[in-house]
């Protein structure tokens, strides 16, 4: 982990991440752009709202990829038990195979 230098609305932080530098700046032009966004939407709201809000919009987003992931994990799981069901029969018909042949 490495200490980074970042600037979100002018303000400067140090952060420890294990993301590159171009990441980082990446993520940091977001999160500028998001809050810059917020704050024209809600004019008469002050930054700790408006962080607030930003902090319920991250997690609505994180909820819903944890749902997909969950759904995906769930198809994945139905799938490799029908892999392993056609696995067993494969095997059952090479072995009925086998004890004709002998």
């Amino acid at each position: 982990m490495k200490i980074q230098s970042v600037d979100v609305l002018g303000k400067k932080y140090q952060i420890q991440s294990d993301f590159k530098s171009d990441e980082i700046e990446e993520i940091i032009r977001d999160i500028n752009r998001r809050l810059k966004a917020l704050a024209m939407d809600y004019p008469n709201l002050d930054k700790i709202d408006v962080l607030i809000l930003y902090v319920i919009e991250l997690n609505e987003k994180i909820y819903l990829m944890e749902k997909d992931e969950k759904r995906e994990s769930e198809r994945f799981a139905k799938i490799s038990r029908k892999l392993s069901s056609i696995e067993e029969k494969i095997k059952n018909e090479l072995e009925k195979l086998d004890r004709q042949m002998f």
